[in-house]
């Protein structure tokens, strides 16, 4: 269940300290020694008192002692201490610096055990009668910044946040191996290869529009696509 390294060592030495040092703390929470999410009992020899702190550090080191779905699960109840108020239990307050370090690690933690097959919705499609209710529902809603417009800051803000992107190498690497995946798929590759060089055009009734080759296109359609603003 725990990994053999330093954070399981130091984690067990927390608890081996507390079961020897019996003496009365002002503040103390009850901690299960094996967590509950992970196969833990209620009973008594699973259970040791903690002070806020000592219970704090313990649940950061379960992350550090965990993997896959455990890493997961230990990440989460992290974040939990760190975020929501107990009234029985005086909450560790923590810094600004551990708070982004626990996002990161839960928000890792989660992307790491659901990629692949572990994903509840690896290898399935969503039948048509799924996409047309999806589709209609997307019809209903309205964007928030529609017919508002940007300030220079906020579009300069934007520009630098997608540039950090791409100077991620994790980002990259998802990247490729997202396009290597679309171009591995026959169909996918037939229909945007089928596409190359085309642009777009639609009727002056703006009541259609298609996809055609350069010179191609009916003498009285427009170029460019038609923009259907929601909300009206």
């Amino acid at each position: 269940m725990f990994l053999e390294n330093k954070y399981t060592k130091w984690y067990h030495q927390i608890i081996a300290n507390r079961q020897a040092n019996q003496k009365q703390e002002p503040l103390v929470e009850i901690h299960h020694i094996v967590p509950k999410s992970l196969g833990g009992s209620n009973k008594k020899e699973n259970l040791v008192s903690l002070t806020p702190r000592e219970h704090f550090i313990c649940h950061l080191l379960l992350v550090k002692m965990t993997e896959g779905k455990d890493k997961m699960k230990m990440s989460y109840a992290l974040r939990c201490m760190a975020n929501w108020e107990n009234p029985h239990q005086d909450r560790y307050k923590v810094s600004s610096a551990l708070y982004e370090m626990i996002k990161r690690e839960t928000r890792e933690s989660i992307g790491d055990y659901f990629k692949g097959e572990n994903n509840p919705f690896y290898g399935k499609k969503h039948s048509n009668e799924a996409r047309k209710k999806m589709k209609a529902k997307r019809a209903l809603q309205v964007h928030p910044l529609l017919g508002t417009k940007r300030s220079d800051e906020t579009k300069q803000l934007l520009r630098e946040a997608n540039a950090r992107q791409f100077e991620d190498p994790k980002q990259r690497e998802l990247r490729r191996k997202k396009s290597k995946e679309l171009w591995a798929d026959p169909e996918w590759r037939a229909k945007y290869k089928g596409n190359t060089g085309k642009s777009w055009f639609h009727n002056q009734d703006k009541t259609e529009c298609k996809l055609f080759n350069s010179g191609e296109e009916p003498s009285d359609w427009i170029k460019g696509r038609i923009i259907k603003k929601k909300g009206g």
